[in-house]
């Protein structure tokens, strides 16, 4: 299906209440920072020297994003993507002389040249979001420092795209104010909705007014015959070593069905399993990573990847048994796993990590957040270039979806 349009000036993210400035062109950054900021770019094979920064920032930004952070982020540079291709934009606050702290966090696809004149930021392989990390407490000041920066850095300095951000976020709404106050154009591409799970419903009375008493019947007696080949039973592993083991369960359940069918299985390629292995791993390290796992007597049938940052949750990946599909493995593991996260008392939001219209998790998680991605030009609203690498950009997103239809065409799926 061919990419939505990209959405006009008015349809762009709410700005917070601020003052309008009178800062004219954004490539001026002494005049949008005022001398409070030191802005550096660092490789990606760098970015380990500034862990502790890196995840001090993570735990004060203005929307926490685990893709963002250094567990996801650097282990998705070393093993799954190339580490000279990627690297961060980094605001720290002051002149550069120690100690200061970072700011924001911004990380950069340098391989992108699809569309001369626009910036991307990384969008990593498997990640559910690309929302940067901005501190929270001068989150204007700094996206206004970011911007500045990239008008008199950026290749061209067209614009630069934020892929896959909350639309209504506020991290989107942030990033709408200082372009405002630069006079910048935004415009949103491929806005779509996708599930999520909202804290604070009561367990029983959410599955049910979700599902219709049909399908919840059906559900129900699916798991009964489930039970008739062994004991049914949910195991959530956090501990370091029980993640370990139960993401090795995750990856030989993915393998065995479809996705290896296709090459795309995880544990096909040694980086994505190491990857996988690393990850899981590190945020286990840091009571960050639940595996959930469906079993019928002995056997897994069902497993899912949950990973915390803060006050969400990010259901990552789920994988199930085809052999036991008459029983709907991934809809019993997936309805067992919003009972867990409901009870969860500090869980705020689980984000389903789901495309638009999913036919399973949309029809078990009503509620909907709105994302998109945001283009920010970085010369002034009228501005020949902008518009011409708005127009292009829509042009290669509608290229891209055709190729992608006449390629799935001819692969039969």
């Amino acid at each position: 299906m061919a990419p939505k349009a990209a959405h006009p000036l008015q349809n762009a993210p709410q700005k917070p209440h601020t003052a309008r400035g009178t800062m004219g062109c954004a490539a001026r950054p002494k005049t949008a920072s005022g001398g409070r900021f030191t802005i550096e770019r660092q490789p990606a094979a760098k970015l380990s020297d500034i862990a502790e920064a890196w995840d001090d920032l993570a735990r004060r930004a203005l929307e926490r994003n685990i893709f963002t952070e250094r567990a996801f982020a650097l282990t998705a540079a070393l093993h799954i993507a190339s580490e000279q291709h990627t690297s961060a934009v980094l605001v720290w606050r002051g002149d550069g002389r120690a100690p200061r702290d970072l700011l924001g966090l911004f990380l950069i696809d340098r391989r992108r040249f699809d569309v001369p004149g626009v910036s991307r930021l990384w969008h990593m392989p498997f990640c559910g979001l690309d929302t940067p990390l901005i501190d929270a407490d001068s989150a204007v000041a700094v996206a206004g420092a970011f911007l500045d920066h990239m008008a008199q850095h950026g290749a061209l300095a067209g614009g630069i795209l934020f892929p896959l951000l909350p639309a209504e976020g506020a991290v989107a709404r942030t990033l709408a104010a200082a372009a405002e106050a630069r006079d910048l154009p935004m415009r949103l591409f491929d806005r779509h909705e996708r599930a999520v799970l909202n804290g604070g419903h009561a367990p029983e009375a959410f599955q049910v007014a979700s599902l219709p008493g049909k399908k919840l019947k059906e559900l129900r007696r699916q798991l009964r015959r489930l039970g008739e080949l062994g004991e049914v039973h949910i195991e959530t592993a956090s501990e370091p070593q029980a993640v370990r083991d139960a993401t090795e369960i995750f990856l030989a359940l993915e393998a065995s069905g479809w996705k290896a069918e296709r090459g795309t299985a995880l544990l096909q390629s040694s980086g994505t399993a190491t990857f996988v292995r690393t990850l899981t791993r590190l945020l286990a390290s840091e009571g960050r990573c639940r595996v959930i796992t469906l079993h019928a007597g002995a056997t897994p049938v069902a497993a899912g990847l949950l990973l915390d940052a803060g006050s969400h949750s990010w259901f990552w990946k789920i994988a199930y048994d085809e052999q036991f599909a008459r029983f709907s493995p991934g809809v019993q593991l997936t309805l067992a796993l919003t009972r867990s996260q409901l009870e969860r008392s500090t869980v705020e939001r689980t984000d389903s990590c789901a495309i638009a219209d999913h036919p399973m998790i949309d029809h078990l998680w009503p509620e909907r957040m709105a994302v998109a991605d945001l283009f920010v030009g970085l010369r002034q609203e009228g501005h020949s270039l902008p518009i011409a690498v708005v127009r292009l950009e829509h042009l290669r997103r509608r290229l891209r979806g055709a190729a992608k239809h006449v390629y799935y065409r001819l692969k039969g799926y």
